[in-house]
């Protein structure tokens, strides 16, 4: 997919929770039309949308998405953009070549709690890299 000059990759994992959340939101359209754009399915996918296709592409390498060491320094090539307060997209991107790589979408059953066993983001970037 592409983005104005960008070329748009995306992971598996991503794809997949694309589609739970476009059926999801589908979901809430259909049942209640007239109150889906206050459902948080609907805002989340719609967010996603502007995000991903829009607002990152305009500019992936702002400072705002930038890791620093907080997965650590093995990981600073990772950058995160947030949706809202709970949510993150991580993705990598390549200026050279002009590619965009959505790798990890956490959801409301991965929010990171830090130091956790069950850290989300340590078992994900542990398989990716």
């Amino acid at each position: 997919m592409k983005s104005g000059e960008w070329s748009l990759l995306f992971h598996r994992c991503v794809l997949e929770q694309l589609a739970r959340l476009k059926a999801a939101s589908d979901k809430a359209i259909a049942s209640s039309p007239q109150t889906a754009l206050e459902n948080a399915n609907v805002k989340l996918y719609a967010a996603l949308g502007k995000l991903m296709l829009e607002t990152i592409p305009s500019d992936p390498g702002r400072d705002d998405y930038r890791q620093g060491n907080a997965m650590g320094p093995h990981f600073r090539h990772w950058r995160c953009a947030k949706i809202g307060r709970r949510f993150r997209l991580f993705f990598r991107y390549d200026s050279r070549t002009k590619v965009i790589v959505y790798a990890w979408l956490n959801d409301e059953k991965t929010l990171r709690t830090a130091g956790s066993r069950n850290d989300p983001y340590v078992a994900t970037f542990a398989i990716t890299t």
